[in-house]
């Protein structure tokens, strides 16, 4: 019995002596922690992520403890110097801290919002709704290849000079429904007639003329609407009158309005539907974490801050960027 308890007092004395001895980790001390510099830890994950980092999958990276303390001699240097800057207040200077906003935010939203626009998904029927709503826009309007002679009127020219140059324009005409074989431009007649530097040295064509835009081309509107009216290969118009000159027109040929399929846009309709559903996507999570904080807007404050610049001149003031428009900085 005496041995007994002696044994158990033996035990008692080294259980409290280990326990005086033994280090007593406060709360926020983590238990891997290999370094500590100023009451910052460097744990056993911050070495791993940093060996992996500089290379340490490949073979005979870190395996002895010479190469593992350079590693550590330099993560603590680099803490050192974060904790320096700190202590000098780099960290609260505007441009630090956007810097350092700017990798949260592109992190928040890789981690939170990209997992979410990835997932969604456009089904074959809603691309088929949106060709069938949008079949106007996907149809190709008709175009014609068009020639024209050109005879000018010069400014302020007496009725009898007018009268003298529409007569040449008339005679133009009758030659160009006399043309023999299949010509359906002027042929030899535009260098003989036309006073159109671009096109009378090729047999007047002036090219393609669309059904939709007319005001993009730079002829005569009068040239544009009555190519605009044929509808058959080596049809010849009236001696036309416009802004200064006599125009004869003649159909060369014409290709006309086509409508796409479904199968050759659905790719371009699946496209904007997805880009649709991510900004739609985008917005709904901005407003999640707008609802999730507590916002308060002094609007006198804001309404005090002077412009940096001049105002514009004739121009309407340029708004702010979007938040949308500054995620990628």
């Amino acid at each position: 019995m005496k041995y007994v308890l002696t044994l158990l007092i033996g035990l008692m004395i080294g259980w409290l002596l280990s326990g005086f001895w033994t280090e007593v980790s406060s709360p926020d001390e983590p238990s891997d922690w290999i370094a500590r510099i100023d009451g910052e830890f460097i744990t056993a994950e911050d070495f791993v992520h940093e060996m992996r980092r500089r290379g340490g999958n490949r073979p005979g990276q870190y395996h002895d403890t010479e190469q593992k303390m350079a590693l550590l001699e330099s993560m603590l240097f680099q803490r050192a110097v974060v904790l320096a800057a700190r202590t000098e207040g780099l960290d609260s200077r505007p441009e630090i801290r956007r810097s350092l906003d700017q990798i949260l935010i592109n992190h928040y939203f890789q981690n939170h919002l990209r997992p979410r626009q990835e997932s969604l998904r456009i089904s074959d029927e809603a691309v088929r709704e949106m060709y069938e709503a949008n079949a106007d826009d996907y149809t190709i309007p008709a175009r014609r290849r068009v020639a024209m002679i050109q005879i000018d009127v010069p400014d302020r020219a007496p009725p009898e000079v007018r009268e003298s140059l529409r007569e040449r324009a008339e005679q133009a005409r009758t030659l160009a429904t006399e043309l023999n074989g299949p010509v359906p431009h002027f042929g030899r007649l535009a260098i003989e007639y036309s006073e159109d530097t671009a096109s009378r040295y090729r047999n007047g064509v002036i090219g393609w003329i669309g059904e939709s835009a007319p005001e993009r081309y730079r002829f005569d509107p009068v040239v544009i609407a009555a190519a605009n009216a044929m509808n058959e290969s080596g049809d010849i118009s009236e001696v036309l009158e416009g802004d200064g000159a006599y125009y004869i027109v003649r159909l060369v040929s014409l290709e006309p309005a086509r409508a796409r399929s479904l199968e050759e846009l659905s790719d371009g309709i699946r496209q904007r539907l997805m880009q649709e559903h991510y900004r739609a996507e985008e917005q709904a999570f901005r407003s999640e974490i707008l609802a999730g904080v507590n916002t308060e807007i002094r609007t006198r404050a804001l309404e005090a801050i002077q412009p940096l610049g001049a105002a514009p001149v004739d121009e309407p003031p340029i708004p702010p960027a979007l938040p949308a428009d500054r995620q990628g900085e």
